[in-house]
């Protein structure tokens, strides 16, 4: 039986009022607040038949109603109203995109730190484990004395590096180090980089030894930079501050399973690249405990997910505004990085052209 348009009304109405109050709501608030021209008889009626239909329960005899996860899940996917970002948080979500993509882990982070002020809800970043081998190495020089080491890996990722040196820099070096860098340092992992192979790296910088010496030290660096399978968890009290965890074993089930990045492996195997995905307890529960929401959103390189940023709350949160939130930074920074990349690519294709 689909829903018709009174009922959809009603089923926004009691969602929007529990996630605001987190009281059950019974047919006199939605008389009360709501605006609807129908007697308090008719909406406990219309009330009954939701709950029948699966999309509210009644925790209590005598309570109102509460919203089923399949409530929510038709709330967040139909009825949902749109929530626009204020200037103040933009503005706060910009800064973090803004910054120079030196470490995608490390904004990511801070970007999860900001969505969980914003949102007043446990937040968290999931970095994937990412390939520790380099498909290729792109240079792009910015003064006589400063220029940024671009790493694209094999599963999409970007590790970039400004460098400050006081030799002076041409394009024809940057060109001579780029060369080097692809011959010697592409399809190897850390552990495989050895003498001979550093040996062969300055042989082929030539008269550069100062420049190889800093881009050796720097090349290291960066391949000490790849993570493995991490996540990053912040404001983990702030689900004390709701009645759904005032429960202590409730809120260790939920800490148990932020200790376990398996269930987080398994939770980016539902994410769907450039969409927010919203997971319930209920939907998974050998993922997340029941009465709890995940929502995320997935970052991408190159179309393939390498993370996400999302919080943890429970089922009754605000998710119009979390939505627009990662919903903004996650596209703000995939249109940053594929910004660099394009850059990147832009040089290499001119020099390119230039040397015919």
């Amino acid at each position: 039986m689909e829903l018709n348009e009174r009922k959809k009304a009603i089923l926004r109405s009691v969602v929007d009022a529990y996630i605001a109050t987190g009281e059950p709501v019974g047919s006199k608030y939605l008389t009360a607040n709501a605006d609807f021209n129908v007697s308090s008889a008719t909406l406990r009626n219309e009330m009954s038949a939701l709950e029948s239909m699966g999309y509210l329960e009644q925790p209590h005899t005598s309570a109102g109603r509460v919203p089923t996860a399949k409530g929510y899940r038709t709330y967040v996917e139909n009825l949902m109203g749109r929530y626009l970002l204020a200037m103040e948080e933009v503005e706060v979500l910009d800064e973090i995109i803004e910054n120079k993509i030196n470490e995608l882990s490390t904004i990511m982070e801070e970007a999860s730190h900001a969505i969980g002020e914003l949102t007043n809800y446990t937040s968290f970043a999931f970095i994937g484990g990412s390939g520790t081998e380099a498909e290729r190495y792109e240079t792009v020089l910015i003064d006589e004395n400063d220029f940024l080491l671009v790493m694209i890996c094999k599963d999409g990722s970007v590790r970039s590096r400004q460098v400050k040196t006081q030799e002076k820099i041409t394009n024809e070096i940057l060109e001579t180090a780029k060369s080097a860098l692809n011959k010697c340092f592409c399809g190897i992992t850390p552990e495989q980089v050895n003498l001979n192979v550093v040996i062969e790296f300055e042989s082929a910088m030539g008269e550069h030894k100062a420049i190889a010496t800093m881009l050796l030290r720097v090349i290291n660096e960066m391949f000490n930079s790849f993570d493995s399978e991490k996540v990053h968890v912040d404001g983990v009290t702030k689900l004390l501050s709701y009645p759904e965890f005032f429960n202590v074993a409730k809120v260790q089930s939920v800490l148990s399973m932020i200790e376990e990045r398996k269930r987080f492996s398994e939770l980016m195997k539902k994410a769907v690249p450039g969409q927010t995905s919203i997971v319930f307890g209920e939907e998974a529960q050998d993922i997340a405990p029941a009465g709890t929401g995940f929502v995320f959103h997935p970052i991408t390189v190159g179309g393939r997910v390498i993370g996400a940023v999302g919080v943890i709350g429970p089922k009754r949160m605000d998710y119009k505004k979390v939505i627009a939130s990662l919903d903004y930074f996650a596209e703000s920074l995939t249109g940053q990085i594929d910004k660099e990349l394009g850059t990147a690519n832009s040089l290499m294709i001119g020099e390119s052209n230039d040397e015919r």
